[in-house]
C-alpha cells in the first residue's frame, strides 16, 4: 500500500510562539487525569501545522502519528486506521486477523493451498496479508466487517499502549476531512474516548473546523481552542534573531503589519529574503 509522503516544513528550531498551547498539551501528556481530546479550530496560514509539529516533537518518548487530509483515504477503517498504525510502527496483528479472509494472500503447506487461519503474529505474515487486501474490496463497506475493524483497531492500539505509554494522534486540515474519513474519527477514537472506552490515548485535531460536533456534548472531555493568536512584534524579532537576521524595533513592528498582523507563513517568508538580500544567505 502506497504511504503518504512527508511535507518538508521549517526546522522545529526556528519556530516560535504558541508557549499557552504547548503547555497544556504537555500537561495533558503528563497527567492522565487530564481531557485526552484536544480540538484546535483557526483560520489558514496561523501556524496549525507549526502547532502540531511542536507538539509531536514534544512526544518525545511516547509513540506518536500525525494524518494530514486531503486525498482521501479508501475504506478508511482499512487504510486510515493501517496508516495510523503504520507511523506508530505497529504490527496491527488483531487487524490482520480479522482482514485475513479478504486477503488473497495463501500458504502452501504440502500439496495443499490454504487461506491463512488463526493466530496471525508474525510480522511477515502481518504485512503478506494486509497488503494482499484491496481497499476497493466490496466486504470492506459492510457495517459489520467497519465492526469487525474498529474491534481490532483498538485491541492493537491499546497493546501499544500498555506497552510503551500514552500513544498520541494528531490529524491536520481538518476542513478537507471527507464525511466517510471523519465518520471513521468519531466511530473509531473520539466517541470511544469520550466514552471512557480507550485508555492512554491522545486525539488533536487542528483546522479551519473542529470535528462536526455540538460543543455543549463535549465540554466536559475535549479541550476547545477557538482560534490561535496572532504572533506579537516580539515574535518577529525572536524568529529574525534565531535564522541569523537582525531587526530593529520599527522594521520588525513594519513587517508585522505586512504579514496581517502575524501571519507565521508570511513571517517566514519576508524575514529570510531579507536576510538573503543582505547578504546572509538563503
Amino acid at each position: 500500500m502506497r504511504m503518504r509522503p512527508v511535507t518538508k516544513s521549517v526546522p522545529i528550531e526556528e519556530i516560535v510562539d504558541f508557549d499557552d498551547e504547548l503547555e497544556l498539551f504537555e500537561r495533558m501528556l503528563a497527567d492522565p487525569q487530564e481531557k485526552r481530546l484536544l480540538f484546535i479550530q483557526s483560520p489558514g496560514k496561523c501556524g496549525k501545522t507549526t502547532l502540531l509539529r511542536l507538539m509531536k516533537h514534544s512526544c518525545k518518548k511516547n509513540p506518536s502519528c500525525r494524518i494530514e487530509f486531503g486525498e482521501p483515504f479508501d475504506s478508511p477503517h482499512f487504510t486510515l486506521a493501517l496508516e495510523i498504525c503504520h507511523q506508530l510502527k505497529l504490527v496491527p496483528s488483531n487487524m490482520a486477523r480479522a482482514l485475513a479472509p479478504l486477503s488473497s494472500y495463501q500458504t502452501v503447506k504440502g500439496d495443499v493451498t490454504t487461506h491463512v487461519e488463526g493466530d496471525v503474529t508474525d510480522s511477515t505474515l502481518v504485512t503478506q496479508i494486509l497488503s494482499s487486501v484491496s481497499p476497493t474490496h466490496e466486504t470492506l463497506r459492510q457495517r459489520y466487517m467497519k465492526d469487525r475493524l474498529t474491534r481490532a483497531f483498538h485491541a492493537d492500539l491499546q497493546g501499544l499502549a500498555k506497552q510503551r505509554g500514552t500513544v498520541v494522534c494528531f490529524f491536520d486540515a481538518l476542513e478537507d476531512i471527507n464525511a466517510e474519513e471523519e465518520q471513521w474519527l468519531f466511530d473509531s477514537l473520539l466517541h470511544p474516548m469520550a466514552e471512557g472506552l480507550l485508555k492512554n490515548i491522545i486525539v488533536v485535531t487542528a483546522g479551519r473546523r473542529w470535528p462536526r460536533l455540538e460543543v455543549w456534548e463535549w465540554q466536559e472531555c475535549a479541550y476547545l481552542i477557538e482560534r490561535l493568536p496572532p504572533l506579537s512584534v516580539k515574535d518577529f524579532k525572536t524568529y529574525a534573531s534565531k535564522v541569523g537576521a537582525s531587526l530593529t524595533d520599527a522594521d520588525a513592528h513594519l513587517l508585522w503589519r505586512a504579514c496581517h498582523g502575524g501571519n507565521p507563513t508570511l513571517m517566514g517568508s519576508l524575514i529570510k529574503n531579507l536576510r538573503a538580500a543582505a547578504g546572509g544567505g538563503p
